[in-house]
């Protein structure tokens, strides 16, 4: 609440409002005792307050309330006639936001004698709790766009790095729940747009992923009316590396990588190059996998994030690290001379 007092200097000599207070439920508290950014939570209240001096037969205290709903000011006119003692009191409904009071002393013949104004902030408990509400909900969508996100694994790609769902093949019962995991949206670029959500937003770009990240990406559906599909996937090479699979070993620009973490070698050969704008990544199960061997290579406007923590199961909390690839002769030694 902003308490904002003024006296009339051209009120008579000796007439003047003071002890103003106000009243909801048991509480009573004197304007000139308020806090200056007290919100009000209480809607009805009873306001009170004195004239003191040489108040006429006639005059009245007349209190002026002023708000504004849907952006234009509405206003409200109490007239109070003059009370006992000099003593008076009315009832006030308060609406959301700033609200107004000048509370006048009046005479019999309308000139303002005395007058007090000053401002009352309310917020009701339904706009605090949209208040609430909405601030939240703005803040999910903000980490979860921009700072991290869960993910579900559905299928055995990744295997044996994360495991996906697994069904009994004949009774089509769950074995196997598949992991969940979190991926940092912070990783490797800041997206304004919100994966395309936003076609006006902005990605500042902090650095390209490295050989052996596990990447989550938007996968590159020729058609552009199909809903969209979150795939995740291992980074093999970056723009402008030459690609080839020969006798189950991959080579990048015809060196060979060292690849602990795949389910089993390859069983078919490959060749390309990786575009300049785009990622070429595979799955580490490499024979039970859809990736840039089948469907191109991966946009870098289609990247989300990297994989980093594997939550549940609970077996399987861990960090989800990436795998540096030293890299190794043209040739493994046990194949030369």
């Amino acid at each position: 609440m902003i308490l904002q007092e003024s006296a009339n200097p051209d009120a008579p000599v000796g007439v003047f409002i003071h002890d103003l207070s106000i009243r909801f439920g048991e509480q009573v508290i004197p304007l000139e005792a308020l806090d200056l950014d007290e919100v009000l939570a209480e809607s009805e209240l009873q306001l009170a307050g004195s004239v003191s001096g040489k108040v006429e037969e006639g005059a009245r205290v007349q209190i002026e309330q002023t708000w504004r709903p849907f952006l234009r000011q509405a206003k409200t006119v109490n007239q109070i006639e003059s009370a006992s003692r000099g003593r008076f009191r009315t009832d006030l409904k308060l609406h959301n936001g700033v609200n107004g009071l000048k509370i006048s002393a009046v005479g019999p013949d309308g000139a303002v004698l005395d007058s007090r104004s000053f401002e009352l902030h309310y917020k009701g408990s339904f706009r605090e709790w949209n208040e609430t509400i909405f601030i939240a909900f703005f803040l999910a969508i903000l980490i979860r766009g921009l700072v991290v996100q869960a993910f579900w694994i559905p299928t055995g790609s990744m295997e044996p790095t994360l495991l996906g769902e697994k069904r009994n093949p004949f009774t089509g019962q769950l074995e196997r729940g598949g992991d969940r995991i979190l991926v940092s949206r912070f990783a490797y670029v800041f997206d304004l747009s919100l994966d395309g959500r936003l076609p006006f937003g902005p990605r500042f770009w902090f650095k390209l992923p490295e050989r052996g990240d596990i990447v989550v990406f938007r996968y590159p559906n020729p058609d552009v009316n199909a809903p969209p599909k979150d795939y995740i996937k291992r980074v093999v090479g970056l723009p402008g590396d030459h690609i080839s699979i020969e006798d189950g070993r991959v080579y990048v620009n015809g060196v060979y990588l060292n690849e602990p973490y795949i389910a089993e070698p390859p069983l078919s050969d490959y060749a390309t190059r990786v575009p300049d704008d785009s990622l070429f990544v595979m799955g580490d199960n490499r024979n039970n996998s859809s990736d840039s061997r089948f469907w191109g290579p991966m946009p870098l406007t289609n990247l989300k994030g990297q994989a980093v923590f594997n939550y549940l199961p609970m077996n399987r909390i861990s960090p989800i690290r990436s795998f540096p690839h030293p890299m190794q002769p043209a040739r493994p030694v046990d194949q030369q001379g």
